[in-house]
């Protein structure tokens, strides 16, 4: 891992950047993200990040999801079982949608 500062604007201050290393996990790639960004953003083990691709500029962009919009009487339990099920059925219900 390596940090560099670069001038990100005169009047903004410096940007911090840090090079990772990817490694293979299964059939997909995976690197971690710094302590320090994940401290800034209030992020832990277990948390979700949304992950989209910007071909033209060559970027992978990466967001800390935000689940404001679940009602707070849904048990966590119940809110797991039912993405099990989602995750489980996928292809199904993804099929059914097409017909």
């Amino acid at each position: 891992m390596s940090v560099e500062m670069v001038d990100k604007k005169k009047n903004e201050g410096q940007e911090k950047r840090y090079t990772r290393r990817l490694g293979k996990v299964g059939n997909s790639l995976s690197t971690s993200i710094p302590k320090e960004f994940a401290d800034i953003l209030g992020m832990d083990k277990g948390d979700e990040i949304e992950v989209t691709c910007d071909q033209e500029r060559g970027e992978i962009i990466m967001k800390k999801v935000q689940r404001n919009n679940i009602p707070k009487n849904v048990r966590p339990e119940v809110l797991s079982a039912m993405n099990r099920a989602i995750n489980k059925y996928d292809n199904a219900l993804r099929n059914l949608k097409d017909r």
